[in-house]
């Protein structure tokens, strides 16, 4: 009876399955948490933290089936941006980028991916580090890359990433809204 009146006037019972889930939110899943967003259910596989030369960002990788999401959050002034891309193969974009890095150490102004013309906005080098369950990261684990960011007019966003001297990977999507995700619920123990 005790623990339907502390459940009742907001008090947590100890014994209540429940207990410690108010801190589900987007910005602090763990591996195996479960989203939904756009109709579907995703499981985060994968967390990282981005040192954007000092400006920190986190992401997600968020897997449901065979398709992969990549969400990321950063903020810069004060201001949260929220990103969800995939991964694409860089050979999908019309303009050789990698003849042109290697040639000109910088990617084309202007480059096209499924008939869309995105324009380059930004570059920035950083280190990239997994991150463990409880948050943290492994000291000198980070990979260091340099990556260029591409805007269309539509909103939509293009990221061209150099791992070291050959290794590049490329990302479309566009920015999302925070409250796009909801149902957050903890996949394994918490």
């Amino acid at each position: 009876m005790i623990s339907r009146v502390r459940k009742w006037f907001g008090g947590e019972d100890p014994g209540d399955d429940n207990a410690g889930l108010s801190d589900l939110r987007l910005d602090s899943m763990r591996k195996g948490d479960l989203v939904d967003y756009d109709l579907k259910t995703w499981e985060v596989t994968g967390r990282s933290v981005y040192d954007y030369e000092g400006f920190p960002a986190r992401e997600w990788q968020l897997t449901c089936g065979s398709e992969v999401r990549f969400l990321e959050r950063s903020e810069e002034d004060g201001r949260v941006e929220w990103t969800l891309t995939r991964s694409i193969p860089i050979g999908d974009i019309q303009e050789d980028v990698t003849a042109a890095i290697a040639a000109d150490e910088d990617p084309p102004g202007v480059i096209h991916f499924e008939s869309r013309r995105y324009e380059a906005s930004e570059s920035t080098a950083g280190v990239q580090s997994d991150m463990a369950d409880d948050g943290s990261t492994a000291e000198g684990t980070g990979r260091e890359f340099v990556s260029w960011s591409y805007e269309a007019e539509d909103g939509r966003v293009l990221f061209l990433v150099q791992w070291g001297e050959q290794r590049f990977s490329a990302y479309e999507g566009e920015n999302v809204e925070e409250y796009s995700f909801t149902d957050i619920l903890p996949g394994g123990e918490r």
